[in-house]
């Protein structure tokens, strides 16, 4: 489910759910307790989140969790979900993404909510496809990608769909760098380094200070992300975005 090691100053987590990395109610839970056991611990420097796949990063939610469940079901898990997705934002910890394959959805939404991100060139695609399965996108989200790229590349991003490829992810900003396969890991192990021997109140300090207008803007609209995301999933076209992904079939929406 999610694979913990430690390497020195460094926490590496790998993501190992199943062939495509989707993510459960039961890896958000497992992941936001091994962020929250990270930021309590003063051996750890930085956080390097991975995938144990030769393809995917993480293709996103996986759509079990939300297929013929009702409205407050759907709450329930969102809330765990992106609560999770929250302490990857704001931890005290950098946190290097090191996307060993294809990152959609909500395991694109960890990437850019990292604060350094590599991409394996060639194989790899990071895109946010809730357009083409019939569901919104979280404006603390929204407000992080619009950072990075600016607003007009990040609208022409979530109306599309489209995965990105490294280099393009690179020229827009997603990410720091490409790598090959066999450079990812120690990319990312150097992007990490860097905080070995900086004191950790300088550390948290200007991981404060870069986040802490995201903070109180999270902090406003986290009830109304679950609550609008909720009933996106809910409706028909949700619930058949979410069929379309366990039957690997395109959607058709009413």
């Amino acid at each position: 489910m999610l694979d913990v090691e430690k390497n020195g100053h460094i926490l590496e987590l790998y993501i190992k759910t199943n062939e495509t990395n989707s993510l459960g109610r039961e890896f958000f839970r497992k992941f936001r307790d091994v962020l929250e056991q990270a930021e309590n611990d003063r051996s750890i420097k930085s956080i390097l989140l991975s995938g144990r796949n030769d393809k995917f990063f993480s293709n996103g939610f996986d759509p079990e969790i939300f297929v013929g469940k009702n409205l407050e079901e759907i709450k329930e898990v969102l809330r765990e979900a992106l609560g999770a997705c929250g302490r990857v934002l704001f931890s005290p910890k950098p946190v290097v993404c090191a996307m060993n394959g294809h990152s959609m959805g909500v395991g694109a939404v960890i990437a850019i909510f990292s604060d350094y991100r590599i991409l394996v060139e060639k194989k790899g695609r990071l895109g946010f496809p809730e357009s083409l399965i019939g569901i919104n996108f979280p404006s603390t989200a929204g407000t992080v990608l619009k950072d990075l790229v600016g607003m007009k590349t990040a609208r022409d991003l979530l109306y599309s769909g489209r995965g990105v490829k490294a280099d393009e992810a690179v020229q827009l900003g997603i990410v720091e760098e490409s790598a090959t396969p066999e450079e990812v890991i120690p990319k990312a192990r150097k992007w990490c380094s860097q905080f070995q021997d900086m004191a950790m109140e300088s550390v948290v300090g200007v991981k404060i200070a870069l986040r802490d207008s995201q903070r109180l803007l999270a902090d406003t609209l986290e009830k109304r992300d679950v609550e609008l995301l909720a009933q996106a999933i809910a409706s028909s076209n949700g619930q058949e975005g979410m069929k379309s992904i366990q039957e690997r079939r395109r959607p058709v929406f009413t």
